[in-house]
């Protein structure tokens, strides 16, 4: 059954681990919620956003999610309803995070008691803690992936891969950035709500919450500002090292233009060139200046212009 409960202090905690029928059917039977909200449980990926009502308040969270297969965040939704004496939480896909805190608050008296206890919206805040605490173990590997990969660039490994890297963890730090902008309106606002089972008393834990969040985004804000300089500094190396191959061909190239020319003066049937019938001179001629090349480039390695 994807539908469980914890009840403790006259509050009760439903968390829904699965949209479908049943649990589509059971929030129609047992609440009277708007049905523009159940209409956004049913649609998947709906913007984050804070509904209020009389009696209860709707909640959308986007919390990021490491997917290891595809190296990529992806956005996971919870859906939340809190009033007076209940709360409810649903999800379109299963979270670790999640499902580990309802357990614990279902297997550990001593936490139930201390979070359950008080009100439904200081439970809120225990679950929004929690899970958006997990954000910061992702974006401290993001931090660390990005150290590896900027001691990579500057030991001489700007390819391909490199790029298509840096290509991977801008895309990632973008979404870290859409998920977390909503989430600290969503939070500002929780914190100046006032219901009878939402008092003042809680406005300073959600304004804690709204303070992590502002953290994290100028971490995130910074890695971002670090994978442009990262790009940057990649195409300049890169286009230096080609700048140098062209540079070397060309003058590769100007320095063969002499032997050229001559092998193709002698190289034509044409009487009366000089020295024509002296093949040692001809040949001596031909390696003069080849060595005259070769020394040329040899000093202009040995002042690294070449």
């Amino acid at each position: 059954m994807s539908v469980k409960q914890i009840k403790q202090a006259g509050i009760t905690w439903t968390n829904i681990s699965n949209v479908n029928e049943e649990s589509i059917k059971f929030l129609k039977e047992n609440f009277k919620f708007h049905h523009l909200d159940i209409e956004d449980i049913k649609s998947e990926s709906q913007n984050p956003k804070l509904d209020t009502y009389k009696d209860y308040l709707f909640l959308i969270v986007h919390i990021p999610q490491w997917k290891i297969d595809r190296k990529k965040i992806i956005s996971h939704e919870i859906d939340i309803f809190v009033g007076p004496n209940f709360l409810i939480t649903i999800q379109h896909s299963k979270n670790k995070e999640m499902k580990d805190f309802f357990y614990r608050s279902m297997n550990n008296r001593k936490a139930r008691k201390e979070w359950v206890n008080k009100s439904s919206g200081f439970l809120l805040y225990k679950i929004l803690e929690s899970i958006f605490s997990q954000s910061r173990i992702i974006i401290n590997s993001l931090g660390k992936q990005l150290s590896t990969i900027e001691n990579d660039i500057f030991v001489n490994k700007q390819d391909e891969k490199i790029i298509h890297q840096l290509a991977m963890y801008r895309s990632n730090v973008l979404n870290l950035k859409r998920l977390l902008d909503p989430q600290r309106f969503n939070m500002s606002s929780l914190s100046n709500i006032r219901r009878p089972f939402f008092d003042e008393s809680l406005s300073i834990y959600f304004d804690n919450i709204k303070d992590y969040l502002d953290k994290l985004w100028v971490i995130v804000d910074t890695y971002k500002e670090t994978i442009d300089g990262l790009h940057v500094t990649v195409e300049s190396l890169i286009n230096q090292r080609t700048n140098k191959v062209i540079n070397s061909l060309t003058i590769i190239s100007v320095s063969l233009l002499p032997l050229t020319l001559l092998s193709g003066i002698y190289g034509m049937n044409i009487e009366g060139l000089p020295y024509a019938h002296s093949p040692i001179f001809v040949w001596g001629l031909f390696g003069a200046i080849a060595t005259f090349i070769l020394f040329l480039i040899f000093v202009m390695k040995k002042r690294k212009i070449l």
